[in-house]
Order: structure tokens, then sequence, then C-alpha cells
């Protein structure tokens, strides 16, 4: 492996042994502090790159959210534009080369520790996540308002039975009309049989007279 060659997320994951999703994600949320070239796809990671994935793992595993992760990395690291590299003098390539080979070796000794070290680099991923998703669901959900004070409930609870009562006033109310209306239908039909048998005895006694 050259010291002086520069990586791909998916370089750096193999170097790793981590999944290349999740430096990815890291990639995306601490790009300002990870020495690079290039942009988009043809962006290349610096060999002092391992070196800040590893811290991110580590803070992320310590519990702190992505905006201390980053305040924590800018005062760890430099930040390092992304500047095509230009050639310098023979103290400050070999100057680059002991820091390139220093850098990816603690990375890789970093590492080592196996399974624990993934372990918390995993929980780190999970914190930062539930926060994320947290946030969003605030976000959508405010929360929710405090109770009302005792004496507002017991207003509202008066006018809702002041209320209750009216409609019962109202439906009783309705239910006379409904009777006094059936009542002068059944006597304008009885006037109007009446009137009927009337007219018809008058006309059978003129008939007959």
């Amino acid at each position: 492996m050259s010291e002086n060659r520069l990586y791909s997320v998916a370089a750096i994951a193999k170097l790793l042994d981590m999944p290349e999703s999740t430096l990815h994600y890291w990639k995306n949320r601490f790009d300002a502090v990870l020495p690079s070239v290039g942009r988009g796809r043809s962006k290349r990671f610096r060999p002092e790159a391992v070196e800040v994935f590893q811290a991110i793992g580590r803070l992320l595993g310590q519990g702190l959210s992505a905006a201390d992760v980053r305040a924590e990395l800018m005062r760890q690291f430099p930040v390092n534009a992304t500047h095509e590299p230009t050639s310098g003098t023979a103290v400050s390539a070999v100057a680059a080369h002991h820091s390139a080979a220093t850098t990816v070796a603690a990375g890789e000794a970093a590492f080592s520790g196996g399974e624990p070290a993934v372990m918390a680099m995993a929980a780190g991923i999970g914190t930062e996540i539930a926060r994320s998703i947290m946030a969003q669901f605030q976000r959508h959900f405010p929360p929710v308002q405090p109770a009302l004070p005792e004496e507002t409930v017991e207003g509202l609870r008066e006018q809702l039975g002041a209320m209750r009562d009216e409609n019962a006033a109202m439906a009783e109310k309705m239910r006379l009309l409904e009777a006094e209306l059936v009542r002068l239908r059944k006597d304008r039909r009885e006037l109007e049989n009446y009137l009927v048998d009337k007219i018809n005895a008058l006309r059978r006694a003129d008939e007959t007279s």
C-alpha cells in the first residue's frame, strides 16, 4: 500500500474493515474536516483522513452529537481545503511521507481492537441516527401544550352543561310542536269530512224536494 496515494471511500472502508455506507454517512456529515482532493465522484481522500474517520467513530461512540463531534474535530484537526497537492522541497516531501505513514499506522492500530471498537462505533452511529429522527419528529409534531388551569376547565364544563340543557329544552319544544302539528292535521281532516257530509246532505234534500 502506497503511503502517498489518494483513497476512495471504498478503499478506506476496506482498510478500516468497516461498512462503506457508514463512511459515506460520516463523509456527508463531516466533509469540512476530512482532508480530500477533488469534488463529486472524483473526490479522493488523503491518507491522513484515516485518522479523522477513526476519530469520528470514537467520538460518536462516546455519545456526542454531530455538532459536538464536528467542533471537536475542528479543534483536533486543521481544516484541509480541497486543493490539488503541489510539489515542494525534499524536506516537505519527507515530512508529508512521515505524517501519512504515522496517520495510517494509527488508523490501523485503532481498528485492530476488533469487535469492541466496531461495537462502540456502531453505538455511536445508532445514537446519531436516533438524534436525527427525534429532531425530525419534533419539527413535524410540536410538543403537547401544558394542561389548562382548573378554573378554565371548570368554566368550560359549566358552559358544556348549559348547552346540553338548552339542547334538551329545544328537543322538548320540537316534540310538542310536532304533536301539535299532528293534532291540527287530524282536526283539519275531521272538519273536511264534516263539511263534505253537510254538503252531501243538502244536495240530497234538494233532490227530494
